[in-house]
């Protein structure tokens, strides 16, 4: 399950991977870790140190430890419960991370309210670290970094951070998951499990645009992305981005960037 990497100039990684436990199970590193440890629990149930005290974690709790901090993890039967925990693990250490690290103060109990994108760089990480014979170094670096730029992204103290950002950020990854099909403001609110007036609310306040704005404006950079690199026809892009009407993509797409859409590919080509 571990893999130990070779010496790198900017991080190193020094084991990542998948670990499955089963209750009981205990982790104990009192006398403070020797370098980074991140943990995301993405099923099941743990119990974590954090700030001196044990406390429950579950999924989508990210666990963010520095060098000399105590660390436990503890998996424990609930009366007469089956309890198993799984969790993405990494222990890594390197100058670009101490400065990463002290850029701004890290909670060692955070949650991640868009985890998919970590899961998928954390498990490429993974792969290339497996990958037979000698994996790409710098590939490995960069996915680390990109690791951590995204838990910046997505990762909100859960002590001292209010539930906006998180309902924000769900109805954003929702739109973009979406934007090709005919969503609503109530579907959009449904994502975040909000009214539709408190979600436009947040959402403005957040993003400083409107819910349609925002659809409009992801649907708009679809359809460039196709424009330059298939071979649909201006029609057929405009009905697979969501406009159901080429007249009203034509208008918003030249008051958008001042030109048309056909002038917008020959440029491009």
């Amino acid at each position: 399950m571990d893999t130990t990497s070779q010496s790198q100039p900017g991080t190193r990684v020094i084991s990542v991977g998948y670990a499955e436990h089963e209750a009981p199970y205990r982790q104990q590193e009192r006398a403070g870790l020797g370098c980074y440890l991140f943990r995301l629990q993405i099923d099941g149930h743990a119990s974590a140190l954090v700030d001196n005290q044990m406390m429950h974690v579950k999924s989508g709790d990210l666990l963010l430890f520095g060098p000399g901090q105590a660390y436990e993890l503890q998996i424990d039967r609930f009366q007469e419960d089956f309890v198993h925990s799984v969790d993405l693990y990494l222990l890594c250490q390197g100058p670009w991370l101490d400065e990463w690290w002290q850029k701004r103060r890290r909670p060692t109990h955070a949650r991640l309210s868009l985890h998919e994108h970590c899961v998928h760089l954390w498990r490429q990480l993974i792969e290339e670290y497996r990958r037979p014979g000698t994996p790409n170094m710098e590939l490995c670096d960069y996915l680390l970094r990109a690791l951590c730029l995204t838990i910046d992204r997505h990762a909100h103290d859960a002590n001292s951070h209010s539930t906006v950002p998180l309902a924000a950020d769900r109805m954003r990854w929702f739109i973009e998951r979406h934007a090709p099909d005919d969503i609503t403001l109530k579907d959009v609110a449904d994502a975040a499990g909000l009214s539709i007036s408190r979600a436009v609310h947040i959402f403005k306040e957040t993003y400083q645009q409107t819910i349609v704005q925002y659809l409009l404006e992801v649907r708009l950079q679809m359809a460039c992305d196709r424009m330059r690199f298939s071979t649909f026809n201006l029609e057929q892009i405009a009905d697979s981005c969501g406009f159901r009407s080429y007249s009203y993509f034509y208008r918003v797409f030249r008051s958008r960037y001042g030109i048309s859409p056909r002038a917008f590919r020959q440029r491009a080509q």
